[in-house]
């Protein structure tokens, strides 16, 4: 069993400032055995992993993520030129496998915001 903490750093995104917002996801192995994993984030229309706005989906791999451990991401997210204010969602998806990434035990959906403000 996974879980999944994430933190905005800071918490809302300043347009006037046009710097990123850090995003730390965490992954938590909650069960008895060695999982294998992924994890994919998807950012919606006005927001980028890059500052050039192109990249909106990142996407993670874990061979081997042992019982009670933690394993932790980081992302900047730049916003786009199209950016308005407003909440706007970020999917966070783990995925436990088995054996190999190709068979999926259980999927673990996490739906967050980020606010914008000017």
């Amino acid at each position: 069993m996974l879980e999944v903490i994430n933190f905005f750093t800071p918490f809302r995104m300043r347009l006037s400032r046009r710097e990123p917002v850090q995003l730390r996801v965490e992954l938590v192995n909650k069960g008895k055995d060695d999982t294998m994993a992924s994890l994919a984030i998807s950012l919606g229309n006005q927001l980028s992993f890059e500052k050039g706005g192109y990249k909106t989906q990142a996407m993670e791999k874990i061979n081997s993520l042992p019982p009670g451990e933690k394993k932790k991401f980081y992302y900047e997210i730049w916003p786009k030129q199209a950016t308005r204010n407003g909440p706007v969602a970020v999917q966070i998806i783990a995925t436990e496998h088995y054996q190999n990434f190709n068979y999926v035990v259980k999927e673990y959906r996490k739906d967050t915001e980020l606010v914008i403000e000017d």
